[in-house]
């Protein structure tokens, strides 16, 4: 006799967002059970359901729940490894650009014409310290927000480039070591590292289509607000990031193999913790899920059309610096 499933769900203690999901195998759930799970998700913005482990194959099974899959249809690895099993090193395309810059602030893909809406992380192996990933609510960042900070952002948007982003937090010897495979001005897909001529504009603040509420939407891809000079846009994103990422508003995760974390991209910013890469192994599974065109694009105006402008006179002021 199967043992009924009771789902609880245990909001996390001290911050705004989140809860842990227990007494459930995401593996066989009811209708009745999947309804209780999406309307935590909208609630709560990220979901913890610990001790599932679940295969590559399983969790994209319970990942197409939430909608259609971004890219492939099975979950893929994140790891510091290669895969036979050495480690990563900075010289490595992937360190440079998908392991290292993770550990600033973002959300996922919002250099892309559509950045995904949801993200699902599942743990398969994790270092002994360090390593966690930190979330962010930038929900709950905006209601903190005063009036005139509210107002002053209401009509702003950024440009989002995963160059500038990586660009802007690469120590100044790797920067260079980048700079050097890429040149001064970015190729749709040169190199393999997913940059693009033309960038995204967005809107600093994102209306949540489920929900309802305004979100900040920025992090390290995020730059050039039009209006700002590049040094002024630089200050002004920086100093909300800054506030945004504080207590109540931040939850660190503290990774256990079988831990499976679901969490809305539209509203979460996210970073990963340093750990010894070198002798350590992490090794994560990613699914995402396809953001909506309607609601997730960047902006059709006249200054997103200088999008390639913007992205290489800021290139040429962070390297810039960078070389000062």
């Amino acid at each position: 006799m199967t043992t009924p499933q009771r789902l609880k769900v245990e909001p996390i203690l001290g911050v705004t967002f989140g809860a842990a999901i227990t007494g459930i195998d995401l593996t066989d759930l009811s209708r009745a059970l999947w309804a209780d799970i999406e309307e935590a998700f909208n609630e709560y913005g990220i979901l913890i359901f610990p001790a599932q482990y679940l295969t590559a194959g399983t969790q994209a099974a319970f990942a197409k729940r939430f909608g259609s899959l971004q890219g492939a249809d099975r979950a893929h690895s994140i790891s510091n490894r290669h895969q036979d099993g050495v480690a990563l090193t900075d010289q490595d395309s992937t360190w440079l650009t998908l392991s290292y810059p993770t550990r600033y602030w973002h959300a996922d893909g919002t250099f892309g014409p559509i950045p995904p809406k949801i993200c699902i992380l599942g743990a398969a192996s994790v270092a002994s310290w360090g390593g966690q990933t930190a979330f962010a609510d930038m929900s709950a960042a905006y209601d903190a927000l005063d009036q005139e900070t509210k107002d002053k952002v209401a009509n702003l948007n950024a440009y989002h480039s995963n160059l500038v982003g990586t660009t802007r937090v690469l120590p100044k010897q790797n920067e260079a070591y980048l700079h050097s495979l890429v040149g001064d001005t970015p190729e749709d897909g040169y190199y393999g590292l997913r940059m693009r001529t033309e960038c995204p504009l967005r809107s600093l603040i994102k209306i949540h289509p489920v929900t309802g509420r305004p979100s900040l939407f920025l992090g390290r891809h995020s730059f050039g607000i039009p209006g700002m000079s590049l040094e002024e846009s630089d200050r002004c994103l920086r100093e909300l990031e800054t506030f945004a990422c504080q207590p109540p508003r931040v939850y660190e995760h503290e990774w256990e193999v079988g831990d499976l974390i679901a969490w809305d991209n539209r509203r979460l910013l996210h970073r990963a913790c340093p750990y010894d890469e070198q002798s350590e192994t992490r090794e994560l599974f990613n699914c995402r899920i396809a953001g909506d065109e309607e609601t997730d694009a960047g902006l059709d105006t006249e200054e997103a059309q200088r999008s390639a402008e913007v992205q290489r006179a800021e290139l040429a002021r962070l390297r810039g610096r960078k070389a000062s």
